[in-house]
C-alpha cells in the first residue's frame, strides 16, 4: 500500500485476487482501450470549427420589426461618406489603402497592393479578386483595402451593397476595426458587418468582439442568418451604431443587436472612431476548415458601394 495521508492505494488493481491476475479481465479491458483509441483517431479526423469563430447556430433570413427596418430606411440620415466605385481602373487612392501580405489566421493569400489583378474597379463596382498563383510567400492572392487614416467614424450608419463569391475556401468579410492603435485585438473591439465561408455557402454571419465577449474565449456575440443563394445576387449589408447598440441589418431588416450594458470597456468599446475593411480571404482557421477548392478560382467578390451617413442633429 502507499500512504496518501488518511487515504491509501492499492498498488494493485481491482481485478486481481490474492496477487493472481484475472486474465479475463484483462482482455475485455484490453478490448475497451483499443474502441476508445479507435474512436479517439476517428475524431481526430473529423474537422472541428475552430473554437468561437461565427454563430454557433442559424435560422432563416425573415422580415424584423417594422419599427427597424422604418428607422434605418428613414431619409433623416446624413450622408458622411461613400464611395460609388464610379471611376477606375483602380480603386479611389483618397478613400482606401491596401493591406500587404500574409497578416491573420493561418490565411492561405497573400494581400498584394495596388495590383489590378486583384483589386480594380470595373463597370461602377470594386472587384476584389482571388487568384490560384504562386505570389511572394503564397499559393493564392487576393486583397485587402482599408480606409485606415483616410476615414474613420464613430457612430451612424453604414450600408454595403456586394455580392460575395463562392466555392470551398473563400471567406469574404466586410468589418471595422478601432484607428487607435491603443488598444491590443480584442480590446478596441471588432465589428464584422458581414462574414461567409465557402464551405456553409447559404450562412451570413454578424458579429461583435470585445474584451469580454470574442472568439478566443468562446463568448463572441453572434447572428448566423440562412439566406437562399446568397452569391447569386446582391445584398444590402447594414448597421446602425449609436452609443446604446448596434443593429446589424440584411436588406433592410434588422437581424441582430448587441446593446451596450453599461459594464465598461471590455464589454462596450465601441464609443471612438473605427475604420472600414473590404477583404477577400482564402483558406485560413474558419475559410480553410474543409481545404481549398482550386477549381473556383478566380473567385470574385463584387462591391457595388459604400456608404456611411451620420444621424440629424437633434
Amino acid at each position: 500500500m502507499v500512504s496518501q495521508g488518511r487515504n491509501t492505494l492499492s498498488l494493485f488493481p481491482p481485478w486481481t485476487y490474492r496477487g493472481s491476475v484475472n486474465l479475463a479481465r484483462i482482455r475485455s479491458l484490453a478490448r475497451a482501450l483499443s474502441a476508445l483509441a479507435l474512436a479517439s483517431v476517428a475524431r481526430a479526423d473529423t474537422p472541428s470549427p475552430p473554437a468561437g469563430l461565427g454563430a454557433s447556430s442559424a435560422e432563416a433570413f425573415k422580415p424584423g420589426p417594422p419599427e427597424a427596418a422604418a428607422r434605418y430606411a428613414s431619409g433623416a440620415w446624413v450622408p458622411l461618406w461613400s464611395d460609388e466605385f464610379s471611376q477606375g481602373p483602380a480603386p479611389s487612392a483618397t478613400r482606401w489603402s491596401y493591406e500587404k501580405g500574409r497578416l491573420r489566421n493561418h490565411e492561405a493569400q497573400y494581400y498584394a497592393a495596388d495590383r489590378r489583378e486583384n483589386a480594380r474597379v470595373e463597370d461602377g463596382q470594386l472587384v476584389i479578386t482571388g487568384r490560384r498563383e504562386e505570389w511572394k510567400s503564397a499559393g493564392y492572392t487576393s486583397a485587402s483595402l482599408t480606409t485606415r487614416g483616410k476615414f474613420s467614424f464613430t457612430y451612424g450608419k453604414v450600408e454595403i451593397r456586394a455580392r460575395i463569391p463562392t466555392g470551398r475556401g473563400t471567406w469574404p468579410a466586410l468589418w471595422l476595426l478601432p484607428e487607435s492603435a491603443t488598444d491590443r485585438w480584442p480590446h478596441g473591439g471588432e465589428i464584422d458587418l458581414m462574414e461567409n465561408v465557402g464551405w456553409d455557402p447559404t450562412t451570413i454571419h454578424f458579429t461583435v468582439h470585445t474584451g469580454a465577449f470574442n472568439h478566443v474565449l468562446k463568448t463572441q456575440r453572434s447572428k448566423a442568418v440562412v439566406l437562399d443563394r446568397p452569391w447569386a445576387d446582391f445584398h444590402r449589408y447594414g448597421m446602425i451604431w449609436t452609443h446604446e447598440r448596434i443593429e446589424f441589418f440584411l436588406d433592410g431588416e434588422k437581424v441582430s443587436e448587441f446593446a451596450n450594458d453599461g459594464l465598461g470597456r471590455e464589454h462596450w468599446p465601441f464609443d471612438s472612431p473605427m475604420y472600414l475593411i473590404v477583404n477577400l480571404a482564402l483558406g485560413g482557421d474558419w475559410g480553410g476548415r474543409q481545404g481549398i477548392d482550386d477549381g473556383i478560382f478566380p473567385a470574385e467578390f463584387r462591391i457595388d458601394y459604400v456608404r456611411v451617413w451620420r444621424a440629424p442633429s437633434k
